[in-house]
């Protein structure tokens, strides 16, 4: 994988390796955990975007395989997700900054040749998660027995990190929390958690009216954040204020809002928009929220508050 950010034409259609990784890089910077601070934060993002960029900028231009941009992004995600867990571990690991990158390459090699190969053989994705993950602690190990050897760590710091283990951390607390949506992200979960720290003291009227604005998966997890008693000591304060400013469309809109304006912005959608993937987006949502999308092709107007019809057309850009 080359360090060169040049803008060759990627041979991947629809796969933009830059921007793919600051977006994943973005998401990172959402889920540190909040006992890493400061240089020790910006870190992590930037080691997370200069490997998923490398990677997948290698992929673009490799014309001995052929894999489309989904299969591109699964093998760039895979190595953008090992380096921030390991990153996090070598953090943690209390290992100098000077040792943390050599380590963290050859992790991102090992996975980059690793998943690429799975995904050109079209392994299954539960397949390749565990396999992916084997080669990941084989050769983190390795490269950390290395540096002792090397007399660069001693016994018990490389022990120490060897100890680390953020991605089964998170997957404890995310057990523990119940609330995991299937197709739901760690970034949209830290958004509902800073919500719900947001209103959890509202009028109760107030907070249902602002869950119903939600589609069924989200509302859970939004309610199971309001009543858990101890949130505030759980969620870092500047990833809430983050959070609290991508989730604005959420909440109440300005009063000279009208349903109008929101079928404007609707069929503005619509028309940009792949009308099967749409379909997906909606498939369980609400009835009300299905005939409202659905009114922009039948040209049949549905009755629904303006400011619900503006919570979900904010969703359908999110999503399309």
């Amino acid at each position: 994988m080359s360090e060169k950010d040049n803008k060759a034409t990627s041979l991947i259609p629809g796969f933009d390796p830059k921007a793919f990784a600051k977006n994943l890089a973005s998401q990172a910077g959402q889920v540190i955990p909040p006992d890493i601070k400061g240089a020790d934060r910006n870190f992590i993002v930037e080691i997370v975007y200069k490997f998923c960029f490398l990677s997948g900028d290698a992929l673009s231009k490799d014309e001995s395989i052929t894999m489309d941009s989904s299969q591109a992004s699964l093998v760039s995600q895979f190595i953008g997700e090992w380096a921030f867990h390991k990153a996090v571990d070598m953090v943690r690991g209390n290992i100098e900054v000077s040792l943390r990158e050599g380590v963290l390459q050859k992790v991102a090699f090992t996975v980059f040749e690793v998943a690429k190969q799975a995904v050109l053989k079209r392994m299954p994705q539960e397949q390749i998660i565990p396999l992916v993950e084997h080669h990941v602690n084989t050769c983190f190990k390795e490269a950390i027995n290395d540096l002792k050897e090397k007399g660069a760590l001693d016994e018990t710091s490389s022990q120490n990190v060897l100890n680390q283990s953020n991605i089964d951390e998170m997957a404890q607390t995310q057990a523990e929390s119940e609330v995991v949506g299937a197709n739901m992200s760690d970034a949209k979960i830290l958004k509902l958690a800073s919500l719900a720290l947001l209103i959890k003291s509202f009028p109760i009227d107030k907070i249902k009216n602002i869950v119903g604005r939600f589609n069924k998966p989200e509302a859970e997890v939004l309610v199971q954040y309001i009543k858990m008693p101890d949130l505030e000591s759980k969620i870092d304060t500047g990833i809430t204020a983050r959070c609290l400013e991508e989730i604005k469309g959420f909440l109440p809109q300005p009063q000279n809002l009208t349903i109008k304006r929101c079928y404007s912005r609707l069929y503005k959608i619509v028309k940009n928009s792949d009308k099967n993937k749409i379909s997906n987006i909606i498939k369980d949502e609400r009835p009300i929220v299905k005939d409202f999308v659905e009114s922009a092709y039948n040209n049949e107007e549905t009755v629904i508050p303006a400011r619900v019809a503006a919570v979900v057309c904010k969703y359908l850009e999110e999503k399309v």
